[in-house]
């Protein structure tokens, strides 16, 4: 067994151990002991420093400060910065060793080198900026894949879906979604990602279409510290960054600027983003889901759309069919959002037969988003226990070919009236039944061609009118 005498023959050893330098001196300031870790650090072989003074390398210009003396005279901890000849800097730690008498007869100065901590400050500002966008991201994720939300996989059209994006999903491949507004192209995009080996990695959602075109830049790329007035002083990672090691959802691609889609192709082909006032480029290793209702084919001639972005995307498709093309989907659908958010409100309601029969024949233009909208609709109004076809304003079977029996739109009546309040009548029908489809105010007053905020204001209106 080894004895406490021998500790000696192994402490330069011991020292060596540590990642900061460390020298001893003695009360006088004679080095008796450095580590490795000091000679990589000052560019001082261990030789060479044993049995000199420090105070005589101050003097001779090797050292710009020692701490040795002001240790000794204080008999606390002191701390200061060592300018190199070589041009390194270095942050000092001097500590007393006392005798029994407390007179300092030791003193152990640790080295660290200030390249390192502000690389060490770097890698801890950069976690930071990533935890700031997770937490912005955090009502997204609270969404969609943290609750049980409804999937319904009755119709052969999805069961032949899902098979092929479980092939999909054990790749890396870029892939890209295709189908109507509201036919749950978001809901597959995190089905590939749970099934994949990026399953516990983040999946991070960007809509390139309700980000304002001046903000998507360093939305989805970050920007470097004092890029411009008003940016945070540490810099912010981007949504792209924040995506490395999972999935990164592009939805709406096809809303995307001409000007970022070219510093988008750049990712796709170098896996490599480069910040808002950056001069070098970050790697970052995502795997690409992007969605679009758009034919991008169309808006490729039409030079909406890049050609060779459109063939990276175009690695793995997948086209989402319309809700109508699976009726075997439309009831098992509106019954698990009956009970999805039936579970959410704490309120039980089931369908007549009438309604089911009515929901079952619809020929819904806005897909899963609008039955979805509409079942929690009726639930959140029903004061029975039975959701009957008088609560279905505007959805009746399909019946014909033409769009009004597809839309089953009626003109109201028009018996002792005023012009105005017909007009607004049908105003608040086209909203309710856009707002259905679409899903949002943005999309709606996207696709009406009108102000966010004219549609915002009028659909505030009618829902203060229904409460009255």
């Amino acid at each position: 067994m080894y004895g406490t005498h021998m500790l000696a023959d192994y402490i330069e050893q011991l020292c060596d151990t540590f990642r900061d330098g460390i020298c001893v001196t003695d009360h006088r300031g004679i080095v008796v002991l450095v580590n490795q870790r000091h000679a990589v650090l000052t560019g001082i072989p261990r030789e060479k420093m044993l049995g000199m003074c420090v105070q005589d390398m101050v003097q001779n210009g090797v050292f710009s400060t020692v701490l040795n003396s002001r240790v000794v005279q204080s008999g606390e901890k002191i701390s200061g910065v060592q300018h190199l000849f070589n041009g390194r800097t270095l942050l000092l730690n001097g500590y007393p060793v006392k005798d029994a008498s407390g007179s300092v007869v030791y003193v152990i100065t640790t080295i660290r080198d200030v390249t390192a901590l502000a690389e060490l400050r770097e890698e801890i500002a950069a976690q930071k900026e990533l935890l700031e966008t997770f937490q912005a991201l955090s009502n997204d994720a609270a969404g969609i894949g943290s609750v049980q939300y409804p999937r319904i996989l009755q119709s052969r059209a999805m069961q032949h879906l899902y098979a092929e994006a479980a092939a999909i999903a054990d790749t890396d491949a870029t892939a890209l979604l295709l189908g109507e507004t509201g036919v749950g192209k978001d809901v597959v995009a995190r089905h590939i990602h749970s099934q994949s080996r990026r399953a516990e990695a983040p999946f991070v959602k960007v809509d390139c279409g309700s980000i304002p075109e001046n903000l998507i830049e360093t939305e989805l790329f970050g920007y470097a510290p004092g890029s411009f007035s008003g940016a945070s002083k540490n810099g912010k990672a981007g949504l792209v960054e924040a995506a490395s090691g999972g999935t990164l959802f592009l939805d709406e691609i096809g809303e995307l600027p001409m000007s970022m889609q070219s510093r988008l192709l750049r990712v796709l082909q170098d896996w490599e983003v480069l910040r808002v006032g950056a001069t070098s480029p970050k790697k970052v290793d995502v795997r690409v889901i992007a969605a679009t209702n758009k034919e991008l084919e169309k808006e490729v001639v039409k030079g909406a759309f890049r050609s060779d972005l459109y063939y990276r995307l175009k690695v793995a498709v997948l086209r989402i069919p319309p809700l109508r093309e699976r009726r075997a989907d439309i009831l098992p659908l509106a019954l698990a959002f009956l009970g999805y958010y039936g579970k959410k409100y704490r309120k039980q309601a089931r369908f007549s037969e009438e309604v089911a029969h009515i929901l079952q024949e619809y020929s819904w233009p806005g897909n899963v988003r609008e039955l979805e909208n509409l079942i929690q609709g009726l639930l959140v109004t029903c004061k029975g226990e039975v959701i009957e076809a008088a609560a279905l304003s505007g959805i009746r079977p399909l019946t014909s070919g033409t769009d009004e029996a597809a839309s089953g739109r009626r003109l109201p009546s028009v018996e002792g009236r005023s012009f105005k309040s017909i007009m607004k009548e049908l105003e608040n029908a086209v909203i309710e039944a856009g707002l259905r489809r679409y899903g949002s105010i943005s999309e709606l007053a996207r696709q009406f061609q009108v102000d966010r905020s004219t549609i915002f204001r009028k659909a505030k209106a009618l829902e203060a009118a229904r409460k009255q």
